[in-house]
Order: structure tokens, then sequence, then C-alpha cells
């Protein structure tokens, strides 16, 4: 479930919808004007359209040309989302006792182990419906925001929370809430996993070089999951599980 909900997110935070190519450099500008826009919502909303736009041009070239790819999703994702910041989320505790260059070189693999993973799933999100809903109440914080995104992908309805924060007049993400999994939550308790494996003996920098793999081994057994999950029956829901809310505060 959340190898797929995950694939479904990127598809509608990088930029995808209209058949048009869009000229890279265009559509990051376009992206730079959506993280300085008035409310957290409207950023959403407008970097959304350009991820989808990457998508349908992606179609044309991202098999014969991955790498491509990669650099065009990441050079959209790259004014979103705040990686150094969701890099040392990840790393928690261990990013005390990390060098500054441990902190670099792993920002920079999370960035590209995010990218790579999910990058050619994009393609997959061609007829998807996204809608950024009303905020239910003011944000007490107007610097800060958790912006709910509703996407319509096979039949089915995913909902996404975009944690946001502007930083100098900037919006972007710092967290990402897919379908009630904390995804910062997720990937930093992959992290303290592998740092206990037997495997890398607490050495960080094998966990580092190693990260994209940890990545793919989480992803594997989770659709390993989500196909077991597929053959059990459906739960009846208990009356007013509908109003429950798994939004972060």
């Amino acid at each position: 479930m959340l190898n797929r909900a995950m694939a479904v997110l990127v598809g509608a935070l990088v930029g995808v919808t209209a058949a048009m190519a869009v000229p890279a450099a265009w559509a990051s500008a376009k992206v730079e004007a959506a993280v300085r826009a008035e409310t957290a919502e409207e950023a959403v909303r407008l970097a959304t359209e350009e991820v989808l736009n990457l998508i349908e041009q992606g179609k044309t070239y991202a098999d014969a040309e991955p790498e491509r790819f990669y650099k065009e999703v990441e050079s959209l994702l790259r004014p979103m989302i705040d990686f150094p910041r969701f890099a040392r989320n990840v790393m928690g505790p261990y990013y005390k006792v990390a060098t500054p260059e441990q902190r670099e070189r792993f920002a920079e693999s999370f960035k590209w182990s995010l990218v790579r993973t999910y990058a050619l799933a994009l393609t997959e999100f061609s007829d998807g419906e996204v809608n950024v809903l009303p905020p239910r109440r003011p944000s007490s914080n107007p610097d800060k925001a958790n912006v709910t995104q509703e996407i319509m992908f096979e039949g089915k309805a995913y909902m996404v929370v975009y944690r946001m924060r502007r930083d100098a007049a900037a919006w972007n993400v710092s967290n990402l809430i897919v379908e009630g999994v904390n995804i910062g939550l997720n990937y930093k308790s992959q992290f303290a996993a592998a740092m206990k494996d037997p495997q890398y003996a607490g050495d960080m920098d094998a966990v580092i070089d190693a990260w994209s793999e940890v990545i793919e081994s989480e992803d594997e057994e989770s659709a390993d999951d989500a196909e077991q999950a597929d053959e059990m029956p459906a739960a009846v829901d208990e009356p007013g599980d509908d109003q429950a809310s798994s939004t972060p505060a």
C-alpha cells in the first residue's frame, strides 16, 4: 500500500497533466512561483500542475532516457521539498553524531533515492484527478500549514497531507502523510533499523552508501504486504470511523 501510495503522491507532487511539452527551465520557474504563493494550498495546487505536466512529457522519453527523467523530476522537487531538513529528521538522533560530511552525503543520497525509486512510477499516473481540499480551520501559525490533497487514481481515493513551512517567504514541504502513513517517521525507523542491523555494524558510512538498497528492500516488503492484504476479505468499518482524522497537528 505504501509503495503505490507513494508513487501516486510523487506523481501528484512533481507535475504532469497537460499533454503539451513544457521546457524544464520554464517549468522550474513556475514551481519557483508556486513556492512563493500567498497560501500553502495555492502553492501545492500550482506545483501539482507542473508535476502533472512533467509526467505527460516524460512518457515520451522516460524509458529510453531514465537519467534525463530523474533530473527533470529532481529539478521540480528541489524548490518544493526541503531535502536537508527532511534528511535531518530521518537521521533522528544519529544526526547529532554524524559529521558534516556524513550529513551532506546522506541528504544527497536521500534525495536521489527518493527521486530514482519513484520517478518512473510517475508515468503510470495519467488519468488521475487531484483536488486540494480547503483547510478545516485557519492555521495558528501563518508560516505553517497542513494541506490535504485528495487523489483519485484507478477508482480509488488517496489522501495526502503536505506538512508545509514557509521560510524566507517561500513554502516548502517538510513532511508527508500518505494514507495515514507518516513518510518522515517511516524513513526514520528504516534508518534506525539499518544502523542496528548487524549487516552494517553501526557503520554510518555503510548505511548511507546502502540507503537506496534499504529503501528498495522496504518497498518490496510493502508490495508483498499489499498483495497479501488484497487477498484478505475487506474489514467492516465501525460506526464513526469516517469521522476519525489522521491529519497531524
